[in-house]
């Protein structure tokens, strides 16, 4: 159970990202050649390219989180003896995490005012809270992220901005 769920914290965001991806690049592609070689498009392509679009950009907010290569500035934690720059990391993960839950409350609320209007998206039918839940699970997946480096921050002392690469 251990080894499936390293496999998932690993790999769950890279593996969303690159369907999501190939499923833009398939389904532009599929829409160019049908525009200029039969003169019709392909109906849902666009809106699905775009959610894919949304999707892949939500969930690269939590992988980059995963692994400290989120932008932020770092003077200060430059300058900091290793002491101080513990507690400024730790500060920073907790107000980032204060944001990923409200980003995640809020998005908890459009997705569910979107669902009680019941508008959906024109090409596919789809109901518009399958556009707004990417901000559900990119502020909840963003939280936990969050959670296990204040963990590592606080428990192990880690205090680097990014991870070892493995080589």
């Amino acid at each position: 159970m251990a080894k499936m769920f390293s496999k998932l914290e690993r790999y769950f965001e890279p593996a969303v990202i690159v369907t999501t991806l190939g499923v833009i690049v398939v389904l532009v592609f599929a829409d160019v050649v049908a525009r200029f070689a039969f003169s019709t498009s392909i109906a849902f392509a666009g809106e699905v390219a775009r959610l894919s679009f949304v999707y892949m950009i939500y969930f690269g907010v939590s992988y980059a989180i995963r692994d400290r290569r989120h932008m932020r500035v770092t003077v200060l934690l430059d300058l900091a003896p290793p002491e101080l720059r513990r507690v400024l990391m730790l500060a920073a993960e907790a107000v980032f995490l204060a944001y990923s839950l409200a980003v995640c409350w809020l998005g908890i609320v459009i997705t569910r005012q979107a669902a009680e209007r019941g508008r959906i998206l024109s090409a596919t039918e789809w109901p518009t809270s399958v556009l707004y839940s990417a901000i559900i699970f990119s502020g909840a997946l963003s939280a936990a992220r969050l959670v296990h480096s204040i963990w590592r921050i606080a428990a192990r002392g880690e205090t680097q901005l990014t991870p070892q690469m493995d080589v």
